[in-house]
């Protein structure tokens, strides 16, 4: 009987240790230590469709390892003359005085005045991986403007 109390107790402390070590390190809001700074950026663009989010759904925001968080997408926009989709550095912004991230994704207009703009519609499924020189960020938000209007995810 004293062995199955010694068993029982052996086998918890072991599965709480093992949830205590996995349990906080590679989620956002959850790094023992807020980064300083945006160490890399990369976009993929043309992904396969089944690999992300459909286009009526928000974006994914997921990480990778313990230093980079990973935002996925499926944009719909018009792709004319006058538009131009924009998956850029320059529209990912960091403070690190509050942790917080945020990446946007969509299309811009840039109509020359009194030239017509042509409006098919393209759809492009998309990737931004942005890498930290320590921990993940507490908050992250993404943001998709697309043809059909805004889709924002936020983690935490």
């Amino acid at each position: 009987m004293e062995r199955r109390d010694v068993l029982g107790t052996t086998c918890s402390f072991v599965v709480a240790a093992v949830a205590g070590c996995l349990s906080d390190q590679d989620e956002i809001g959850m790094s023992d230590s807020v980064p300083t700074e945006i160490s890399n950026w990369e976009a993929t663009r043309d992904l396969a469709q089944d690999a992300v989010p459909a286009s009526d759904e928000s974006p994914r925001i997921t990480v990778d390892g313990d230093s980079t968080v990973v935002v996925e997408g499926y944009v719909s926009y018009p792709s004319g003359n006058c538009d131009e989709l924009v998956i850029s550095p320059d529209r990912t912004e960091y403070d690190p005085e509050d942790g917080s991230l945020s990446v946007w994704v969509g299309y811009i207009r840039d109509q020359v005045p009194g030239e017509g703009c042509a409006v098919p519609e393209s759809s492009t499924p998309y990737q931004v991986r942005v890498s930290f020189d320590d921990g993940l960020p507490d908050t992250v938000t993404a943001v998709e403007y697309g043809s059909h209007g805004e889709k924002e995810a936020t983690k935490p």
